[in-house]
C-alpha cells in the first residue's frame, strides 16, 4: 500500500474513531442515569481531545535531580526549561514541538482556569504567612518570591509569555508558586489544575528525518516521585498525567542506579504500561558521563538492571549524558541563530563547553582560551560532545520515530483506553442486573451482612503490623544476611595476603557458598612472581604504583561484585519467603468476606499484594587513594669539570677534564602496600554492607508496608462498590414495577450497545494495524 492510500485510510480511520468515542461518551452519560456516577469520564474526554487533536502525550518521569530538565533540553537543542540546583519541576508542562518555529522565540500559554486558580493560591499563601508560617530552612531559595507575593509586589500572570528570557521566569514562577502552596497550606491547589500550561517551542534537530503522517508529539515534564517533602500532593498530580500518557519515558540516574527511586517508578508506571503496553515504555540512563573506570557499572550491566526492573527490550533503553548533549546542541543553535555572524568570544554556549573541556581554568586562562578559539573549532567540539552524549540516536530512533507516527499511535491508546473504559462500565452493568434480580428482603439482609463485614475489615486493617513490628521480623534474617555478606567479603578481600588463608570449607549454617574463583591464588602469585614476599613494593613512578594497586584491587573487586549478585539472589528469595508469609495471614484474615462478595458480585478480586524485590545493587563503590609516596636516600652521578695539572719535562701544564663524582639525594618512591589496598576495600565493603542493611529497613517500613495498606484499600473499594451496587438495587425494588421495567429494558439496551462497540472496535484495530 502506497503513502498516498496509508494517509488517507488514517484520514477516514480518524474521522471513525472521533464519531465513535463521541458516541461512547453519550453511551457513558446514559449509564450513569442507570447505574449510578461512572469514575473517569473526564479522563475519556480527554483522551476524545487527544485523538481529536492528534497529540500524542508522551510523559517523562523520573526521580528528582535525575536530568529530566537537561535531557528535554537536550532533545529540544538548547535551553528551553531553566535549570538550578535546587528542585524546579512541581507543576507539571506540556512541551509542543513545533517546525519552523524560532529557537530564540518559545512561546509559554498559561490557561484562563490556571490563571484564576493561581490568584486563588497566592491570597491563601499570603494568608498564611501573614499568619505567622514562614518557608522551611530546606527551601530557603523560595524566600524572594515569598517576600514578593506577601508585600503583594508580584504581577499578575498574562495568558502568553514569548522568548527565552520571559518563558524562564515565568516557568520558575508557576513552579515555585506551586511549591510554596504545598508547603504553607492545607488545600490542594495542584489537584485543581485542570489544564497545564501549554510550551511550544523549536527544536534544532528533533525532528530531522522521516515523513510526517500526521500528528503531534507533546513531552509533559512532570515532576519527580520521590521528591518526599511535597511527595503527597505530587504523587496525584503525576498519575493524572499517566492516565493519559500514549508513551511514556522514564529516566533514571546513572549514578542512582539500583536505588529506590527506579523502584518507585516502575510501581507508579505499571498500571498504565499494562493498558498501553510495554512496547510504548522508554528508558533512559542519564549521567552515564560518570562512568570513569572498569569497577562502574558497565553498559551492559545497567541494561540489565533496567531490563529485568523495567520489563522491557533492549532496544527500548537508551544511556546518554544529557548535560554533553546539551553543551554541543547549544552551540550549534547558537551558530544556526547568528549564521555568518556567530561569535565565540560573546557566546555563553562556547564558555560552557570550555568549562567541561578545561575543568581546572581560572577565569583569565579561559578568556585566554575563548579569544583564540575559531568558530570551526569550537563547532567540532560541539560536534563530539553531541555525538558522545549519544543524544541523537534517541532523538532519531525514539522522538523521531514517536513524531512521524504520531496519528496511528493517539488512535491505538485511544482505543485501548476506551475498550478498557467500555469493559469496566460493563461489569458494573452485570453487577446491577444481578443485584436487581434479587428481591428486597435478600438485598437488606446483604446489606446489613455487609455493613459487619465492612466494619470487620476495617478492624483488622487498623491491626496492621506496624512497620516497627514489620521490620523486628525482618531483623534476624536481614542481620543474618548482612553478617554472613561481609564476611565472605572480608575472606575474598583477605586472599590479598602475602601468606592467604586457604579456601574454607562451606560451614553449616552458611546460606550460600563462598563464590571465590578457583586460580584466584594462582593469579595473585603470577602477579608478584617477580615481586619479593613481603608487603610492600615500591615504584619509582606513580603510573607504575598505580597499576599493581588498580590490579589487585579490580581482581577483588570482580570477586565481590560476584558475591553481591549471589546475596542479592539470596536475599530476594528471602525476602519474598518472610513476605508471602505476611501476606497469607493476612490473605487468610479476609478471604471468606472475598469470597462472597464475588459470588454476589460474579467479579473476582484481582488486587494482589505484590511487594517488588528490595533495590540492591551489585556495584562496588571502590575509590582507593593513591599509593603512599616515600622519600628514600639514593645515590646519583653526576659529571663535573676539573682543572687536571700535568708535568711535561719541566714544564707545568693545565687542562679541563670530566671527572664523575657521586652525591647522595632524596628521591621519591611510590608504596603500594598489600594491606593498605585490603584496608581500603574492607571500608568500601563495610560501607556497601551498611547500605544493603538501610536498603531493607526503608524497603520494610515504605514499600511492603505501603503495599499492605494498598492491598486493604483496593478491598474496600472493592466491598464499597458491592455496597453501593446493593444500595441502587434496593433503591429500584421500591419504586412500582413499571418503573423497574424500565430500568431493567434500559440496562439490556445499553449492554447491546456496548456489546455492537466493542465488536466495531476489533474492526478499528485491523485497519490500523496496517498503518
Amino acid at each position: 500500500m502506497n503513502q498516498g492510500n496509508v494517509d488517507q485510510m488514517l484520514g477516514e480511520l480518524h474521522q471513525d474513531l472521533i464519531s465513535a468515542f463521541q458516541r461512547i461518551l453519550d453511551l457513558f452519560a446514559k449509564a450513569e442515569g442507570a447505574v449510578g456516577a461512572m469514575s473517569g469520564t473526564n479522563e475519556l474526554e480527554g483522551h476524545l481531545s487527544a485523538v481529536r487533536d492528534l497529540q500524542l502525550l508522551m510523559p517523562i518521569v523520573a526521580p528528582m535531580k535525575a536530568g529530566k530538565s537537561t535531557l528535554i533540553n537536550a532533545i529540544v537543542g538548547y535551553q528551553l526549561l531553566p535549570a538550578r540546583a535546587n528542585p524546579m519541576t512541581t507543576l507539571p508542562t506540556k512541551i509542543i514541538l513545533v517546525e519552523g518555529l524560532s529557537l530564540d522565540q518559545p512561546e509559554l500559554t498559561i490557561p484562563a482556569s490556571t490563571r484564576r486558580l493561581y490568584s486563588t493560591m497566592e491570597d491563601s499563601v499570603r494568608g498564611a504567612m501573614r499568619r505567622g508560617w514562614t518557608v522551611p530552612p530546606k527551601h530557603g531559595y523560595l524566600n524572594g518570591l515569598a517576600q514578593d507575593l506577601e508585600c503583594g509586589t508580584l504581577r499578575d500572570l498574562e495568558p502568553r509569555y514569548t522568548g527565552t528570557t520571559n518563558v524562564h521566569r515565568i516557568l520558575a514562577r508557576l513552579n515555585d508558586e506551586m511549591r510554596l502552596a504545598t508547603l504553607a497550606v492545607e488545600s490542594d491547589f495542584l489537584g485543581r489544575v485542570t489544564e497545564l500550561p501549554e510550551l511550544r517551542a523549536g527544536h534544532l534537530h528533533s525532528f530531522a528525518t522521516g515523513e510526517i503522517k500526521g500528528g503531534q508529539l507533546v513531552i509533559i515534564d512532570t515532576p519527580g516521585p520521590n521528591e518526599h517533602a511535597i511527595a503527597a500532593r505530587l504523587g496525584p498530580a503525576l498519575e493524572r498525567q499517566l492516565a493519559n500518557a500514549h508513551v511514556l519515558l522514564a529516566v533514571l540516574d546513572y549514578t542512582q542506579m539500583g536505588g529506590d527511586a527506579a523502584a518507585d517508578i516502575e510501581s507508579r508506571l505499571a498500571r498504565h504500561v499494562e493498558i498501553i503496553g510495554k512496547e510504548r515504555l522508554y528508558a533512559v540512563v542519564n549521567k552515564v558521563d560518570a562512568r570513569k573506570s572498569v569497577d562502574d557499572l558497565s553498559a551492559a550491566d545497567t541494561r540489565e538492571i533496567v531490563r529485568h526492573g523495567l520489563g522491557i527490550e533492549e532496544k527500548q533503553i537508551f544511556e546518554v549524558a544529557a548535560n554533553w548533549g546539551l553543551l554541543g546542541s547549544r552551540v550549534l543553535t547558537e551558530q544556526c541563530l547568528q549564521d555568518r555572524e556567530f561569535q565565540v568570544a560573546r557566546s555563553p554556549a562556547a564558555i560552557a563547553v570550555l568549562r567541561e573541556l578545561y575543568p581546572l581554568d581560572d577565569e583569565t586562562e579561559l578568556n585566554e582560551r575563548l579569544a583564540g578559539m575559531e568558530p570551526e573549532h569550537l563547532v567540532g567540539d560541539a560536534n563530539r560532545f553531541l555525538k558522545k552524549s549519544k543524544i541523537l540516536p534517541l532523538v532519531e530512533t525514539v522522538i523521531n520515530r514517536l513524531r512521524n507516527d504520531a496519528a496511528p499511535q493517539v488512535m491505538g491508546a485511544g482505543l485501548q483506553r476506551y475498550e478498557a473504559a467500555m469493559t469496566e462500565l460493563a461489569g458494573v452493568i452485570a453487577l446491577k442486573r444481578s443485584a436487581d434480580e434479587r428481591d428486597a428482603e435478600e438485598i437488606e439482609a446483604q446489606l446489613t451482612t455487609l455493613g459487619a463485614e465492612m466494619e470487620e475489615l476495617q478492624s483488622h486493617k487498623e491491626r496492621l503490623p506496624s512497620v516497627r513490628a514489620l521490620q523486628e521480623r525482618f531483623h534476624s534474617k536481614i542481620d543474618m544476611f548482612a553478617t554472613e555478606l561481609g564476611s565472605q567479603g572480608h575472606q575474598i578481600i583477605q586472599m590479598l595476603q602475602v601468606e592467604p588463608p586457604k579456601t574454607p570449607k562451606k560451614q553449616k549454617g552458611r546460606i550460600w557458598a563462598l563464590p571465590l574463583v578457583h586460580n584466584m591464588k594462582t593469579f595473585i602469585d603470577n602477579v608478584f612472581s617477580d615481586k619479593p614476599a613481603r608487603d610492600e613494593y615500591e615504584f619509582a613512578t606513580l603510573e607504575e604504583a598505580n597499576q599493581l594497586k588498580n590490579v589487585l584491587a579490580g581482581a577483588v573487586s570482580e570477586q565481590l561484585r560476584e558475591l553481591l549478585d549471589l546475596g542479592r539472589s539470596e536475599l530476594d528469595a528471602q525476602v519474598r519467603e518472610i513476605s508471602a508469609a505476611i501476606v497469607e495471614e493476612q490473605e487468610r484474615k479476609v478471604r471468606g468476606l472475598i469470597e462472597r462478595a464475588a459470588r454476589t458480585l460474579s467479579t473476582a478480586f484481582d488486587v494482589d499484594i505484590k511487594p517488588p524485590p528490595p533495590g540492591i545493587t551489585g556495584h562496588i563503590k571502590t575509590d582507593l587513594g593513591d599509593p603512599v609516596t616515600r622519600m628514600v636516600e639514593n645515590e646519583e652521578k653526576y659529571e663535573v669539570i676539573e682543572e687536571q695539572r700535568i708535568w711535561w719535562t719541566l714544564w707545568l701544564f693545565t687542562r679541563e677534564v670530566s671527572v664523575t663524582r657521586t652525591r647522595k639525594v632524596e628521591v621519591p618512591m611510590y608504596v603500594v602496600s598489600r594491606e593498605s589496598v585490603m584496608t581500603q576495600l574492607q571500608a568500601a565493603f563495610d560501607a556497601q554492607i551498611a547500605e544493603v542493611r538501610d536498603v531493607l529497613q526503608v524497603y520494610v517500613a515504605e514499600q511492603l508496608t505501603a503495599e499492605l495498606t494498598a492491598y486493604y484499600d483496593g478491598l474496600q473499594d472493592y466491598l464499597q462498590l458491592y455496597h453501593d451496587t446493593l444500595t441502587r438495587s434496593l433503591e429500584g425494588q421500591r419504586q412500582d414495577k413499571e418503573r423497574r421495567r424500565e430500568h431493567g429494558k434500559a440496562l439490556r439496551e445499553i449492554e447491546q450497545e456496548l456489546t455492537a462497540e466493542l465488536e466495531a472496535f476489533r474492526d478499528y484495530r485491523l485497519r490500523l494495524s496496517p498503518a
